[in-house]
């Protein structure tokens, strides 16, 4: 089953306001080259050798038109930016037919432009890690937009569905967020010279922008510091960071938590009610914040039914006086991932190890999707366990599985003994 993707979001968008698909919503036009934009930042697309393609479209001609976004009456180009440009530099030869080129286009608004433009462009392509690090700023910004603008429904979580989109791990998207929120300019500017990798630009993101600036300066001097020497240096600031905040009981008033303190002229050092009091810290948190605290909670709710049940299944099956139990785990799987867990392409669970795992253990695999679970089950045993290995985010463990059963297969005695 294939992972859900931008084109799908894109798609989807496209259904819900009752529009024909992707491909039978574009029309054609013709333009001047003059009148249609490039894209602010286009992802990956070199210009040079434009003279070859050039001669091409005079020699054979332009198979594909180039494909363009109408927002507000003005057209910016999705796909094609080399053709135009092509296209360009024989009007400026002379060539008069190119006055007016064929086009296609859609109309759509700003953020739905710029998805599409990275779906046409930036996930398809081998990028730099400065440039995949701006993709996912770029990615979670149209996302945002997209949904506050034009009602796009995100399901799951920000992070995972941008680590979908890039075919990235979640955590390596959590890093470039981090080097987008607290890396200072120089730091990036390293980044985008290919001076110090993500995983420099992530442990210096960590530290004070002072810090973060000397960095910087050493590396663009030629100076070689890798990674673990900046982690070395954050740890070292942690651990020598003793410093603990007061909190002095006296302190009981609304208005230091009141997004109007600084206008207010009754403010006091004691108040605990106020019929203006707006707090601050929920005022002011973003549409990103409100969303993964709502998932958070769903997850929440989720992970403690599937504990009490768990608890009810585990006191039904107690074993008997003398005999030790197999330890049966009960873990969530996405639907993306079911099918290949049963036909044998997946044979192994990323997981954190707080559970206990063991070869020997069982695994009850239940499907989620879209937060419930399908009523599917794989039931699987460990056969292989890695842990402590280099690469493996501290608490987590590979394991190898075997699977026994799923919901669906057919047994033997229900095909009169042919295998399945």
């Amino acid at each position: 089953m294939a992972k859900f993707g931008i084109n799908d979001i894109l798609n989807a968008k496209t259904k819900a306001a009752g529009a024909p698909t992707a491909a039978e919503g574009y029309k054609e036009i013709y333009l001047s080259p003059y009148e249609v934009k490039a894209a602010q930042e286009n992802t990956h697309q070199s210009l040079e050798n434009i003279e070859e393609l050039a001669d091409s479209f005079l020699h054979v001609g332009q198979e594909q038109p180039t494909v363009l976004a109408r927002i507000k009456g003005e057209y910016f180009i999705i796909d094609g930016h080399r053709r135009n440009a092509a296209n360009i530099l024989n009007l400026e030869r002379g060539h008069k037919e190119y006055e007016k080129v064929l086009y296609r286009y859609m109309d759509m608004s700003e953020a739905m432009y710029e998805l599409r433009l990275l779906a046409g462009n930036g996930y398809t392509q081998p990028l730099t890690a400065y440039e995949k690090t701006r993709l996912v700023e770029r990615t979670k910004a149209a996302l945002m937009r997209a949904k506050k603008e034009d009602g796009l429904e995100i399901q799951g979580k920000m992070r995972d569905l941008i680590a979908a989109m890039l075919n990235e791990s979640p955590t390596n998207v959590a890093r470039m967020e981090s080097i987008n929120n607290n890396a200072t300019p120089e730091v990036k500017e390293q980044l985008k010279s290919g001076n110090i990798g993500i995983t420099a630009a992530y442990e210096a993101a960590k530290l004070p922008p002072e810090e973060q600036k000397a960095i910087a300066d050493k590396v663009a001097a030629g100076e070689d510091i890798r990674a673990k020497e900046i982690a070395a240096k954050v740890a070292e600031k942690k651990a020598g960071d003793n410093y603990e905040t007061p909190h002095p009981e006296s302190i009981t008033s609304l208005c230091y938590s009141c997004q109007r303190y600084k206008d207010c002229n009754v403010k006091t050092g004691t108040c605990e009610k106020c019929d203006q009091y707006i707090n601050k810290a929920e005022a002011e948190k973003t549409e990103e914040q409100r969303y993964n605290e709502e998932q958070d909670r769903i997850d929440k709710q989720t992970r403690k039914k599937l504990q009490e049940r768990a608890d009810k299944e585990k006191m039904e099956n107690l074993p008997s006086a003398g005999k030790a139990a197999d330890k049966v785990h009960e873990i969530k799987i996405a639907a993306s991932y079911y099918d290949d867990v049963t036909s044998g392409r997946k044979r192994f669970e990323l997981r954190k190890n707080d559970r206990g795992y063991k070869v020997g253990d069982t695994l009850k695999m239940l499907e989620f999707e879209d937060g419930k679970h399908t009523g599917r089950i794989i039931d699987a045993d460990i056969i292989y366990m890695l842990e402590d290995y280099a690469g493996l985010e501290e608490g987590y463990c590979i394991l190898g599985i075997d699977v026994k059963a799923f919901s669906g297969m057919v047994s033997e005695t229900d095909t009169g003994g042919q295998s399945r």
